[in-house]
């Protein structure tokens, strides 16, 4: 597996990842249910994903098995905005190799703490990994949102 910086001619890879990811590994957050998908789904396009990362203040980085994107990152800043996986690549190390690139590179602009907005199904990923709760759950379209953070 390679990490490296995602480029915006990836972005419709980086949106087949995360719709990939919502859609099959995080039932326990919609449930299955179509308003909730669809929802959450609505501003993952290829279009959207190309905007957020060339945004100023942001980087986002692509996991790669080969030519194929496994996995996906985006950084805001201070707050970890997207980290996910393609269902065939969980459990594997790659949301951990991404989760490390975004903590070293913000590391090295001299953020404090990363934060996050946490689903139900990726907290104990986050937990494992040294985030705790920093809030109350928000709500929004049926889903549940942890606000976590991690000092660096």
């Amino acid at each position: 597996m390679l990490i490296r910086p995602a480029q915006v001619h990836t972005a419709a890879d980086a949106c087949t990842v995360v719709r990939q990811s919502i859609t099959h590994c995080c039932a326990l957050d919609h449930h299955h249910d179509a308003t909730i998908l669809g929802a959450w789904l609505a501003n993952k396009t290829p279009e959207n994903l190309a905007a957020w990362m060339t945004a100023p203040g942001t980087i986002a980085w692509g996991a790669y098995r080969e030519e194929a994107m496994v996995g996906f990152a985006l950084l805001a800043g201070p707050t970890l905005a997207l980290c996910y996986v393609v269902p065939e690549a969980l459990h594997q190390g790659v949301g951990r190799a991404l989760l490390r690139e975004a903590e070293a590179h913000a590391r090295q602009a001299g953020v404090a703490a990363l934060q996050l907005e946490s689903t139900r199904t990726a907290e104990a990923f986050y937990r494992r990994n040294g985030f705790e709760p920093s809030g109350p759950p928000q709500a929004w379209a049926g889903l549940q949102a942890q606000p976590m953070r991690k000092l660096l």
